[in-house]
């Protein structure tokens, strides 16, 4: 029996639908899928409003997780409530209450909060580890597919998919670079989490592990055709504005340790996107007052490689920017009386 429940801002719904309008066929690896075992882990804090969607979205999985651990991180509000009440309707669900911090820790609190799910794995097998926001809406096939690229893929080491979040009654997507999966939404091939060693304790952490794997020679990438609400916006929390999230993203790009040249044309590029100058203008804020109070940076190897990463899509922009500015002449064919 299928549980519905209304998103609470509205009947924003995918289906699956490809970037064309068709629907997306998934590929079928019935014999492989069945083999994948999934086990998310969801920090959740103050989730109320938007929690109950996403465990409705969850129960109504094609194929459903192995187990899902809700850690419930200090919330005030109903949140441990409602988690507790669909654990009597789905075997899977489990929910580990923390005491409240009085305070929330942006970036590195949402990871202390996860390893304390983590620990609770304990010796269950998996072959699938998740990261997954507890105020998500998203279609009942998407384990499903998730399962069925990393079994089609053997070198695919994190994915997940597209966020959309809702703006004026509209849907807007927000657009990761290429190659990068969102926090919000991670997938880890087990093999691959592993080798990474896990995920830091600080804001950043959801850039560092994609540069990891991709070190390491796991290939990352986002799933367009799944898509996923992301109900409430990121850098809306309680206590973080856009501004200071904005800060912490500068201040997380300095700790990977790209070159300043290439966050300086992301914030002008982000600041674009936004029509918001003030977005580029906090984001360089929060890289130039870590660049001089030196905070420490990713080792040395993972910086080198993001900077080697950095100069190669640099190079292929060059052309590319030369066409616009100097497009080739195009011949005229003069019509024969």
């Amino acid at each position: 029996m299928r549980i519905t429940a209304e998103s609470p801002l509205g009947t924003f719904r995918f289906s699956g639908f490809s970037r064309k309008g068709r629907i997306q066929k998934i590929p079928s690896q019935e014999t492989t899928i069945v083999d994948q075992e999934i086990i998310l882990i969801s920090p959740a804090r103050d989730e109320e409003r938007y929690i109950e969607t996403t465990i409705t979205c969850m129960i109504n999985q094609m194929k459903p997780p192995k187990r899902w651990i809700i850690v419930n991180d200090g919330s005030k509000d109903r949140t441990s409530e409602i988690i507790h009440d669909y654990m009597s309707r789905a075997s899977f669900i489990r929910c580990v209450d923390l005491p409240d911090r009085g305070f929330r820790k942006p970036g590195q609190g949402v990871i202390e909060a996860f390893y304390e799910g983590y620990r609770r794995i304990g010796d269950d097998s998996y072959t699938i580890l998740s990261k997954f926001d507890a105020d998500l809406d998203f279609p009942p096939h998407t384990l499903e597919r998730i399962c069925g690229e990393i079994s089609a893929n053997p070198r695919l080491g994190i994915t997940g998919g597209p966020l959309f979040e809702p703006r004026d009654g509209k849907l807007i997507n927000n657009v990761a670079p290429k190659g990068y999966v969102q926090g919000p939404v991670k997938f880890y091939r087990r093999e691959c989490f592993d080798e990474i060693g896990g995920l830091i304790s600080r804001a950043g952490w959801d850039g560092v592990d994609v540069i990891r794997a991709n070190k390491h020679g796991w290939e990352t990438y986002e799933l367009p055709d799944l898509r996923f609400i992301h109900l409430r916006s990121m850098g809306t929390a309680i206590g973080e504005g856009l501004y200071k999230a904005c800060m912490k993203y500068g201040d997380s790009s300095y700790y990977m340790g790209g070159y300043l040249w290439h966050f300086t044309m992301r914030a002008i590029g982000r600041s674009i996107y936004l029509r918001n100058p003030l977005v580029g203008f906090f984001m360089m804020k929060g890289f130039l007052y870590a660049m001089w109070n030196r905070i420490d940076q990713e080792p040395i190897e993972y910086r080198r490689f993001l900077r080697q990463h950095q100069v190669r899509s640099l190079t292929r922009l060059v052309p590319l920017a030369i066409s616009m500015f100097f497009p080739p002449k195009m011949e005229t064919v003069r019509k024969q009386s």
